[in-house]
């Protein structure tokens, strides 16, 4: 149980690196509060890879990484429609959808 906590705060982290990215790309004008940003990806992404790498202890590889990839995609998605106002059209929502049933008979 352990190892898919681990694995699930890696995807959390893994797409909260990426809006910090994100965040840096879009103050890139300010060049201290750019690095400042970078930094914390960076950081929180290294913490993701130290999450990860602890979650195949316990979890197979060709498991664990088709739900790494498939559920930071989903939640970044998910992001950028909230927090960055990015467009949802369809092919996103039928790309969510395959990606969980994906996911899903992965992980069974």
């Amino acid at each position: 149980m352990q190892y898919v906590i681990f694995l699930t705060f890696a995807v959390v982290l893994n797409a909260g690196s990426s809006v910090f990215y994100k965040y840096s790309s879009l103050n890139s004008e300010k060049k201290v509060l750019s690095i400042i940003l970078l930094s914390l990806g960076l950081l929180i992404g290294a913490i993701n890879a130290i999450l990860y790498t602890e979650s195949l202890k316990g979890i197979k590889l060709n498991t664990a990484y088709p739900i790494f990839s498939a559920g930071s995609l989903i939640l970044v998605t998910i992001v950028s429609i909230f927090i960055f106002r990015e467009a949802i059209t369809f092919q996103k929502i039928l790309g969510i959808f395959i990606l969980t049933v994906g996911v899903i008979l992965v992980s069974i």
